[in-house]
Parts: C-alpha cells; structure tokens; sequence
C-alpha cells in the first residue's frame, strides 16, 4: 500500500463545521504496509525480493517506482538490492492507500481508500511458483498481514509448509482476525492489541500479558512470541523459558507508524547475518526507538542503528 502524508498548519476552525482548517505545506508518498518492510529490510543493506499484489491503476504504478527504481520490472540494482518482479498486477483489484493529514506533528485525522480483495486460485499459484524459483536465494521470509485479504488460510499453510520444509526462518507479523489459521511460523511479532484479541485476555500487568503469551504459543505453535508493547518496551516469550523483557529506549516519541514493521525488519535481517534471537530483539529494539523518535514511517539505515547500538 502506499502512505500518503499531507502536512500542514492549523490556525482557525471551520466556519462549515466544528473541525480545524489545515493549511497544507507539503506532502509526501511513501511505501506502506508490507512495502514499508521491504523499505525497512533494503535499508539495513539486505537483498529483498518482493511478492504480493498491486492493482492495475495510477496508485500501483507510483507504488512500484517507490519500491523500486525500474518500477518494479525487473531487478533494481541501487540501494538493498530489491527485486519487485514477483508484485504482481491485477485489474479487478484497487491499490490500497492511506493519506494522514498532520499539523503541529500531531496527526489530525486519516482516510483509507482500500479494496479487501478476493483472490483467485491462479493469482496464488503465481505467488508460490515466484517463491518457489527464489527459495534457494534466500534466508528468511517477513509475511506482512495487513488483514487486506491475501493472507487466507489455504495459501498461508502452502506457504508455511513449502518455507519450513526449505529450513528458512519465517517472521509472522500478524492480524487479529487470521490468529484462527496461523501456525508453525518461527516468529510471531504481535503489538499488545493484537496479543490481547488474538488470545481472548484482556492484558494489564505482567502477569495477563503472560497468560496471553501462552494462550498464543500454544494456538500457534511458533517457535518464538514477540510482544511489542509501544512504551513498555517489547517481551519475547518461547515455550519452557522465562520471558525477556527489554525496556523501551525512546526518549520522544513522535509517531508509531509503522514501528512494528521496523521491528520485524531488523530482527529478521539480524537473525539472517547469525545474530542469536536475543541479540536480534535488541538490535530490534533500539531500531524501534528511532523509527518511533521520526515522523510517519521511517526506514532505520545500517549507520544511525550502529551509532545508537555502540552508545550502549
């Protein structure tokens, strides 16, 4: 999807109805949802190769030329190396995008316009026939669910399979209403709200946040549970071992905005270069605290992280 950001002043209320008038000053498009993970992964110096779905039309277009210089049709040779040749286009679908309009750094009110797709059979068999010709190139997978439809539980089970049977290691960042056909991925990286519904306990000190973990490692059977908990930091769980809490290192924080998909991106390029999982969610950890320190989303790059990694 694409994130559109509309910023301006505000210095009156409409005399039409009771809300501010923004004075727009500028405005910026940025790869969003699973795009922001592939800007977030290129930026740390990995080599990405991207699959999903884009519609035939103006916002597809202008997506693809974010992602990558040769809009998306072949294999782009500049920073992250990223190959956007698995996106697939499809005329009967709308390229979802999210405009935020923001004044005085606090975001005023957004808008979505989006088309929660029904897929066809063919549509995923050119999905997996594309991971299937990279899977020897690559260490590890990021499925995005957004809930926008791709992800379904047929297709994700093919795919789980396909990658565990190939031994890479797979990062789940997951939606509520799909925790009914998630299983068996390496990594499951909810934020708290996700944790809360995704088990049925509502969380408000350790102790639910505890039950809650173990209610979703025993559904989903991952080998890991990451919990981002935004303030409180972020808490990894894994079945016969005490959690690992990490405290959160922001010292202001501007926007949340795509912070977990710069969690799930660092962590899972650290894992792939042999980082333990430990070393990983720390390094996903201080990440997080500059994403969330930026307005809108941000891509952490591989010099600010190990500046604010050797200043302990």
């Amino acid at each position: 999807m694409v994130d559109h950001f509309v910023y301006g002043t505000v210095n009156r209320i409409s005399p039409e109805a009771p809300v501010p008038v923004v004075n727009v000053k500028s405005e910026k498009l940025m790869p969003g949802g699973a795009a922001n993970v592939v800007n977030n992964v290129a930026k740390l110096g990995a080599k990405v190769y991207v699959a999903g779905v884009v519609g035939d039309d103006y916002n597809g277009d202008i997506l693809k030329r974010l992602i990558c210089k040769d809009g998306g049709k072949g294999r782009d040779k500049g920073e992250g190396n990223i190959d956007a040749s698995y996106i697939l286009t499809l005329k009967n679908f709308q390229t979802i995008i999210k405009t935020r309009v923001i004044a005085h750094n606090q975001q005023i009110v957004r808008f979505d316009r989006e088309d929660n797709g029904k897929f066809t059979d063919k549509v995923y068999k050119q999905l997996m026939d594309g991971i299937k010709r990279i899977a020897d190139d690559i260490d590890a997978v990021i499925i995005s669910d957004y809930g926008k439809g791709l992800i379904e539980r047929k297709f994700f089970s093919s795919l789980v399979s396909f990658l565990r049977e190939k031994n890479k290691f797979i990062a789940l960042d997951p939606k509520v209403e799909n925790f009914k056909f998630y299983k068996n991925v390496s990594i499951l990286t909810p934020n708290i709200n996700e944790t809360s519904g995704g088990s049925g306990v509502k969380i408000n000190d350790d102790k639910t946040l505890e039950k809650a973990s173990g209610v979703i490692i025993k559904k989903v059977k991952p080998d890991y549970l990451l919990i981002t908990r935004g303030e409180a930091g972020m808490s990894l769980f894994y079945a016969g071992n005490k959690p690992l809490h990490l405290q959160a290192r922001a010292k202001e924080v501007y926007d949340i905005t795509g912070a977990g998909d710069t969690v799930i991106s660092t962590l899972t390029v650290a894992r792939s270069v042999g980082a333990s999982i430990f070393d990983a969610c720390y390094i996903a950890n201080a990440a997080a605290s500059i994403a969330v320190s930026q307005l809108g989303t941000y891509a952490v790059g591989v010099d600010e992280l190990a500046a604010l990694l050797a200043s302990g």
